[in-house]
């Protein structure tokens, strides 16, 4: 089996598709082949992960909820990751994990109890992290009007976010760490 490896991510609004194509850098550096795929857009079939040596999984967490479609990708995907033991990792990107103290709770209650729900059999080859998100109220931002509306009035609570500026609370170290340990049990 060649080297290749499948990032396959849904982002809200841009931290997750940032975090995959820096996945995808490493992982080529490293001399995997990398197939990138944006779970959201719109592309007949899916992807069969047993064509790969392991496998990504993004999403961003918007209201509480994961994308629905990485969520239901990881769904349609449970039963071939049990049964194989596939290497696989999935990681969120979100604003309430940018605290590292609030970080052990944001990962039982967004991964582990989605893992417990979906039936995902969690062993050596599940790795699985939370991280910090972006908080973009600056004049680039991709944000819709309505989007720019909730973070703005989130503003008047939450010190984090701060307008008509872009901020960043992923921790890079901590992402690069989850790759390299994925890279590792890759090898």
């Amino acid at each position: 089996m060649s080297k290749q490896v499948l990032i396959a991510y849904g982002t809200r609004f841009g931290s997750t598709e940032e975090i995959s194509i820096k996945f995808q850098q490493i992982l080529e550096e490293n001399g995997f082949a990398v197939e990138l795929i944006d779970l959201k857009a719109k592309k007949k079939g899916k992807p069969n992960i047993t064509n790969y040596i392991g496998v990504l999984i993004g999403s961003g967490i918007r209201i509480t909820r994961w994308t629905k479609e990485a969520k239901n990708f990881l769904k349609n995907n449970i039963k071939t990751i049990n049964e194989n033991k596939i290497l696989v990792g999935i990681y969120l990107s979100s604003g309430e994990a940018s605290d590292p103290d609030k970080r052990p709770a944001i990962i039982e209650k967004y991964l582990v109890k989605v893992f417990e729900e979906l039936g995902l059999n969690l062993g050596d080859n599940v790795l699985y992290d939370a991280f910090g998100g972006v908080f973009d109220l600056s004049k680039t931002t991709n944000l819709s009007w309505i989007n720019r509306k909730m973070l703005n009035t989130a503003a008047d609570e939450d010190p984090n976010i701060v307008r008509n500026e872009r901020r960043d609370y992923r921790d890079w170290d901590q992402i690069n760490k989850f790759i390299e340990d994925f890279i590792r049990k890759l090898e």
